[in-house]
C-alpha cells in the first residue's frame, strides 16, 4: 500500500515538473523546433550516445593488447571526443564546427554562403583561383 502511495506521489511530482530552461545553451539553438536536425533535443541525444560510446571504447582499449585493432579504437575515441567538444561549442555559440553530424557522424555537412564576396568588377567571387 505504501509503495502505491509513493508511486502516486512521485507521478504527481513528475507531472508538476517544469520543462528545463537550458540557461547555458545559446538562444538561437533553443529557438529551433524539436524536429530540426540541429535542435537541442537531437544534439543532446548525440552527446549522450557518444559519451557512452567513448566510455565503452576506453574499457575495451584497456583490455586489449597492442595492435592494429587497438590503434583503430583509439582513433575512434579521439574522433568522438572531438565531436563531443564540437557539440559543446555548438550549444554555447550556435556555430557548428564539425564536418559531420548525426549520432554516429553519418551525415556530411553541406555548406551555404551567407554573404557573398565580390571582385573589382562587381561579379560574385567563385572558388576558381585567379593568378594576377
Amino acid at each position: 500500500m505504501e509503495d502505491e502511495e509513493q508511486l502516486d506521489k512521485m507521478a504527481k511530482v513528475r507531472a508538476a515538473k517544469k520543462p528545463p530552461k537550458y540557461k547555458n545553451i545559446h538562444e538561437d539553438v533553443k529557438a529551433l523546433p524539436d524536429d530540426d536536425t540541429l535542435s537541442v533535443k537531437n544534439v543532446k541525444e548525440w552527446e549522450k550516445y557518444n559519451k557512452e560510446r567513448v566510455k565503452e571504447l576506453k574499457y575495451k582499449i584497456r583490455r586489449m593488447d597492442k595492435g592494429r585493432e587497438k590503434s583503430l579504437l583509439e582513433r575512434e575515441v579521439q574522433n568522438r571526443q572531438v565531436f563531443l567538444m564540437n557539440i559543446a561549442t555548438y550549444l554555447d555559440t550556435s556555430t557548428w564546427l564539425d564536418l559531420f553530424y548525426g549520432k554516429d557522424q553519418e551525415h556530411k555537412t553541406k555548406w551555404r554562403t551567407i554573404a557573398y564576396a565580390y571582385d573589382s568588377e562587381g561579379y560574385i567571387k567563385t572558388s576558381e583561383w585567379m593568378v594576377q
